[in-house]
């Protein structure tokens, strides 16, 4: 083929267009990918963080009895990237955590981090007792007399990168 014909310039013309709409194409199954595998992680935290709820607004559960697993075992093991807190925001001191967090507490978020259309559940990325990126999601809960708190579960983001990382 001659370097100025029509052939060659149509296949190049093909050729780049083709390579245009694959990268792109891998870009966006990629961002969906990661959009799954973070909704799913969200939906397992909130599993969590609901059940949590329950506990903090059953009034027959003293604080001694307050559950530490959730029936997950990484909320017992030290700074595991597995986290639990509840905590008061009425004034009080008082703070409950899980096993796992130790004698440190979790970043809260701030109330822009999720555009999310109920306004009590937040959730995003925090920096952890350890230093690792954490996936949290957050809930204020209002029980009237008995106070308001702030419920926050988190979990290590390292399993999403883990995730979105082996589908490539």
């Amino acid at each position: 083929m001659r370097a100025n014909s029509l052939a060659l310039r149509l296949f190049v013309t093909a050729t780049l267009w083709t390579v245009v709409i694959l990268v792109g194409t891998a870009i966006l199954l990629s961002s969906l990918y990661r959009q799954a595998v973070e909704r799913s992680f969200d939906h397992r935290l909130s599993v969590y963080l609901r059940s949590l709820v329950a506990d903090v607004a059953s009034p027959d559960v003293p604080a001694d009895k307050f559950p530490q697993s959730l029936g997950e075992p990484l909320f017992e093991l030290p700074l595991s990237g597995w986290y639990w807190q509840v905590s008061r925001l009425d004034g009080k001191k008082d703070l409950r955590a899980s096993r796992s967090l130790g004698d440190r507490q979790l970043t809260q978020l701030s109330k822009t981090d999720s555009a999310d259309a109920d306004p009590e559940t937040r959730e995003g990325y925090v920096q952890g007792p350890e230093d690792q990126k954490l996936r949290l999601i957050e809930r204020t809960v209002d029980l009237g007399a008995d106070g308001r708190f702030l419920i926050a579960v988190a979990g290590d983001a390292a399993e999403i990168e883990t995730e979105t990382y082996a589908f490539y």
